[in-house]
């Protein structure tokens, strides 16, 4: 737990009101498998203090930062957060205790199973609840025409990564990093936004055929599955 106070900096007087206020500035965190490191941040007046429900949140007891807001000293604070990373494949909900004053608050904090994919985007099997559009159980997959001959797959990273062939290397699939020459495995690149080249042979099988990708950011990992449609659908 973390817990601060402040110290008054309104004049003495005894006509002056007394202000209380406790309001997020977010209503909820949305954190990827990867991501470890946010922050949360919310108005007050007073002392408050700060407390994880879940252990897989941790308040980062030397790191937060105040703000004047306006002057009436209600100050912006921002307090770090640590997350372990999800390796569950599932999304998980956490809360964090917020109190100040007589008030307090519970702030979400929803970690997605999935790593940070722009293309392919996600494929949904099942919805943290009916409201929140965010889901619990979700798969990646990138279908191509059978004669297409080039795609790719654009991330970003939140820790070392690499990405490999799960089971042999198919013999109509290939990747590489922009260079032009083919890879059987790419590793040890650094967080940051990246896009792998696909290099795939047409196929003029009347059966489909699938590769699957596993892409792995520091201890999480999800596989995308690469599908060529047969030359009988075209």
């Amino acid at each position: 737990m973390l817990a601060a106070g402040l110290l008054s900096l309104v004049a003495s007087c005894d006509s002056a009101p007394e202000n209380h206020k406790l309001s997020p500035v977010a209503n909820s965190i949305i954190l990827y498998a990867d991501q470890t490191s946010d922050s949360l941040r919310f108005y007050t007046y007073d002392n408050w203090s700060v407390e994880s429900q879940n252990k897989w949140i941790d308040i980062k007891d030397d790191s937060h930062f105040e703000f004047p807001y306006n002057n009436m000293n209600c100050y912006l604070f921002k307090v770090m957060l640590s997350v372990e990373p999800n390796m569950t494949g599932k999304t998980r909900y956490g809360t964090v205790l917020v109190k100040s004053y007589d008030y307090s608050y519970s702030s979400p904090i929803v970690q997605l199973g999935l790593l940070m994919l722009t293309h392919p985007y996600f494929t949904v099997d099942s919805w943290l609840d009916e409201q929140s559009r965010i889901p619990d159980v979700a798969y990646y997959e990138l279908i191509d025409s059978a004669h297409w001959d080039k795609d790719s797959i654009c991330f970003t990273m939140h820790d070392n990564w690499k990405l490999e062939y799960v089971g042999d290397k198919p013999d109509w699939l290939s990747f590489h990093m922009g260079e032009g020459n083919e890879v059987d495995k790419v590793e040890d690149y650094e967080e940051g936004k990246y896009t792998v080249y696909l290099t795939l042979t047409p196929n003029v099988a009347p059966d489909e055929r699938k590769a699957t990708l596993r892409l792995t950011s520091g201890k999480v990992s999800n596989d995308i599955v690469v599908r060529q449609l047969p030359a009988k659908q075209e």
